[in-house]
């Protein structure tokens, strides 16, 4: 996540969908629920989060703590502290970051400063510090190949930056890949059915407004990671959040500099065509339900006339959380978040979707902490 927010810092054709407020789609959108407050000395400073068995994780710079939520109950149960460094000087020396849970287990993994945290969260303690730089520099986000038992971690505020792969067994790094082309790196995640890890790539000389690399498990897993195809992406800007989707769908959250347009992209996850192109942008971490068979899009930066502010001082943001019909690929509508709203996590099964927010004018997001809205 390059972004520095206050908070933290049809079918197989090309489809601009068109944004519609009708009653039937209002109908049909997330509904706010309930905010769980976090409390905080200063400001709400957080990263991505995930969901995994019952649970909801949010990494948590403000208490510099793995912050652990039954989703049931929607109550936070534990922040734990895991020694990471907390909110630093800049964006790439904040920490934790990404957070990847190991389903059917209570392991977490999150990026620190230099490192890879693993959290039991069971016992409410680190059990394991994965060295990945000395540069003190954070490992950003992570994705899980639960079949190899691989985790991928990307540093992209290192020079050149780099991914680390780590063994979820012994815990030992069993691969790097530098890219040395690179001016930064985003989310990653895992295609089972094609056997790759997909990465956002800030940009390249190639592809200066981003790429999508696939690196093949069966590289990482010989000790040679290696980059086999390159996707460009035309009329996205800035590449940040990916999720996995169905059939060979990949949707690729966006986040241009200022003039930009927002747009959010769905492509071909062998091919890399665009299938989609949609009217809604200035997101972070996105993720897909494949219990609504919808997709979230978290905007924080997200501005009311679709074209984006990020880097102007005077930037105002009309904050909220887009919905992305799977099957249609169509821009269903948005509802309002908080401000700074960029990450985000489902539990289809509770029908329930989490954004931390860092607070707002409205009633629901007056303090900051946990939104939560219904997936359908």
């Amino acid at each position: 996540m390059k972004r520095v927010y206050a908070g933290m810092a049809a079918m197989g054709a090309l489809v601009w969908s068109t944004f519609a407020w009708s009653a039937a789609s209002a109908d049909s959108l997330p509904k706010w629920t309930a905010n769980i407050p976090v409390k905080v000395a200063q400001h709400f400073a957080f990263d991505t989060s995930a969901t995994a068995d019952g649970k909801y994780y949010l990494a948590d710079g403000s208490n510099a703590a793995l912050d652990v939520f039954d989703a049931k109950t929607m109550t936070l149960l534990a922040q734990i502290p895991g020694d990471f460094a907390g909110v630093g000087k800049s964006f790439d020396t904040s920490a934790p970051a990404g957070v990847t849970p190991v389903p059917g287990t209570s392991l977490v993994y999150v990026g620190d400063v230099n490192a890879v945290k693993l959290i039991d969260v069971s016992e409410k303690k680190l059990v394991k510090t994965i060295a990945v730089s000395t540069s003190g520099l954070r490992a950003d986000e992570g994705c899980l190949d639960a079949e190899h038992h691989v985790v991928m971690y990307s540093s992209g505020g290192e020079k050149p930056p780099f991914a680390t792969f780590i063994d979820t067994r012994t815990q030992a790094v069993v691969g790097k890949l530098t890219l040395p082309d690179s001016t930064g790196l985003e989310a990653c995640g895992y295609d089972p059915k094609n056997r790759n890890f997909m990465l956002n790539n800030d940009g390249t000389k190639a592809h200066p407004k981003g790429e999508v690399d696939l690196i093949p498990v069966a590289s990482v897993l010989a000790g040679k990671p290696r980059v086999s195809h390159v996707f460009g992406l035309e009329g996205c800007g800035a590449p940040t959040g990916i999720a996995i989707g169905p059939r060979n769908d990949a949707l690729i959250g966006c986040d241009p500099d200022e003039g930009g347009k927002q747009t959010t992209l769905i492509i071909d996850r062998s091919s890399g065509r665009t299938l989609a192109e949609l009217p809604f942008g200035g997101v972070d971490q996105v993720t897909y339900d494949p219990v609504s068979k919808r997709y979230f899009l978290p905007a924080g930066h997200r501005s009311a006339d679709g074209i984006s502010q990020v880097g102007r001082k005077d930037a105002k943001f009309d904050s909220a959380l887009g919905v992305v019909d799977a099957v249609t690929r169509r821009l269903l509508g948005s509802v309002p978040t908080g401000v700074h709203a960029h990450s985000v996590a489902v539990d289809g099964k509770l029908n329930r979707v989490f954004v931390p927010q860092a607070g707002g004018a409205d009633a629901e997001f007056s303090s900051p902490g946990v939104s939560v809205f219904t997936a359908r």
